[in-house]
């Protein structure tokens, strides 16, 4: 198995309902080929995670490098894995701040590991957590 993570910027003109269709489509599709994930979103900023099998995450990898709802995407791990982290999520989504959204919210002062699964490997509760905390720039 693989895990590949990765950051990128949302463009400017995103909605919310843009967000909810894109979960749509990959809880749908994720769950159909095994792949797990989780999906982190800071108001300016994507932090996703994906695994599964090696050829089927870099595929899904290939085509969110050609989705034009996000930009300057960027690969931060690329690794194989012997566990899934998110073993029970198709696509889980935190939002930070969004209280309209009705996704899973968090505010920059909450903790953020009582959220995310227990057996998360450290380095990677670490990455989200950081990207959770950063303050999304003013527009």
């Amino acid at each position: 198995m693989y895990r590949l993570v990765y950051v990128s910027t949302a463009k400017k003109e995103l909605s919310t309902e843009d967000i909810g269709r894109i979960l749509d489509v990959s809880q749908s599709n994720n769950h159909e080929r095994y792949i797990t994930g989780f999906l982190a979103h800071n108001g300016q900023h994507f932090m996703q995670a994906l695994e599964g099998e090696y050829d089927e995450v870099r595929e899904i990898f290939d085509r969110i490098l050609a989705d034009d709802r996000h930009e300057s995407v960027v690969q931060i791990l690329g690794e194989t894995i012997t566990a899934r982290a998110f073993p029970d999520w198709s696509m889980n989504y935190f939002r930070v701040d969004d209280r309209s959204s009705g996704a899973m919210l968090i505010r920059h002062d909450d903790p953020v590991d009582g959220l995310l699964p227990q057996a998360m490997p450290r380095e990677l509760l670490h990455l989200f957590t950081r990207f959770l905390r950063i303050e999304p720039l003013p527009a």
